[in-house]
């Protein structure tokens, strides 16, 4: 429910694993190590955000990249100029 303009994605949540990560307790009682979340996942995550909010993959990268240099200013040296 939260509104699109209020979404930025961003890669540091070790420890919070997307569901093809996460292991249950009794598969990490069982020896099974926890997956952790790393920027590698952040495509996956982006494409699985889209999918469920009915957008495109680009349409989410714009709006959470606009969201996010919002949110941080200074970010907008590093991003490429469009």
């Amino acid at each position: 429910n939260l509104p699109l303009a209020s979404i930025v994605l961003e890669t540091d949540a070790p420890d919070m694993p997307p569901h093809w990560l996460y292991k249950t307790a009794q598969q990490r009682n069982a020896g099974e190590v926890q997956g952790l979340n790393s920027p590698a996942e952040l495509p996956r995550i982006a494409a699985v955000l889209a999918e469920l909010r009915g957008l495109s993959l680009a349409g989410l990268a714009e709006a959470t990249t606009r969201n996010a240099l919002a949110a941080l200013p200074r970010l907008g040296a590093l991003v490429p100029a469009q």
